[in-house]
């Protein structure tokens, strides 16, 4: 998990309100249909699962909009993937308001949005909702006021940042001493074998390119900087945001991982 940053002024077309105010050229069919649902499904005080309120989540301008601000990786375990679902962080079910809102909208693997379901406990409050029409121009941008009362269990990637609250292991493991944090990762399965094997493979392919510095460099000073070469490439991409397990790739230099396997490796 990394902190993810997204503009709530910039709403995709299809989820904004059809007002002149945010169209003045124009009120686009796409933002008509789906605040219609969206209405509707207040009414119904209740989330409709048929596929023409599912559809309206999914519109294509909402899915560019959040591949790109996510790098096409999934908000809670990073990894890259090429089909992603759009994930609501407060369940449609249980929300059902918010299910078309800005805010409410995150980038996931299939994998950790069937693992994450409904799973939404709190500490708090349950929020409810009040149809009127304050509460309707502020639908897109409503989802994080509800954390004060409800103190969500859930980590929120938009909102919160991990940093100094998750922790690795050298093969890959992930683990957090917060409550919050802990949870998320139980509940998603991020600490799955398959993501701590691949987190893992990040120090096995290090730790071979070292290996091949010192075999395929007859001098110590060209083993030297070879090695400082592959060091300062792997300090570089922990911070390309198109990479996968970013968090991974920092926590191993903060801890001086990388440190270590050079000095195992040149004795």
């Amino acid at each position: 998990m990394i902190k993810i940053e997204k503009d709530l002024k910039s709403i995709p077309d299809s989820l904004q309100l059809p007002d002149v105010e945010f169209f003045p050229e124009g009120v686009p069919q796409k933002s008509i249909t789906t605040h219609k649902r969206r209405l509707e499904i207040i009414k119904n005080e209740g989330y409709i699962d048929e596929n023409k309120y599912n559809s309206r989540y999914k519109n294509k301008d909402i899915k560019l909009a959040l591949s790109k601000i996510y790098k096409t990786k999934c908000a809670f375990c990073e990894q890259k993937v090429e089909q992603y679902h759009v994930e609501h962080y407060r369940p449609k079910m249980i929300y059902y308001w918010i299910a078309f809102s800005w805010d409410n909208l995150l980038l996931a693997c299939s994998t950790c949005n069937q693992n994450k379901g409904t799973h939404f406990d709190i500490s708090g409050v349950l929020a409810m909702f009040e149809d009127h029409e304050d509460n309707i121009k502020s639908i897109n941008t409503c989802s994080a006021g509800y954390d004060v009362t409800e103190m969500p269990r859930m980590v929120n990637p938009e909102i919160n940042d991990p940093k100094g609250f998750i922790a690795f292991e050298k093969d890959g493991r992930i683990t957090s001493d917060d409550e919050r944090f802990s949870y998320t990762i139980e509940k998603c399965k991020i600490d799955r074998d398959f993501l701590n094997d691949e987190r893992r493979r990040l120090l096995d392919i290090l730790e071979r390119d070292i290996e091949s510095a010192l075999i395929d460099n007859t001098s110590i000073q060209d083993q030297e900087i070879e090695i400082r070469t592959i060091i300062k490439k792997f300090i570089r991409d922990s911070k390309d945001k198109n990479l996968q397990f970013l968090a991974f790739r920092d926590y191993a230099i903060t801890q001086k991982w990388l440190n270590e396997i050079v000095k195992k490796k040149t004795g």
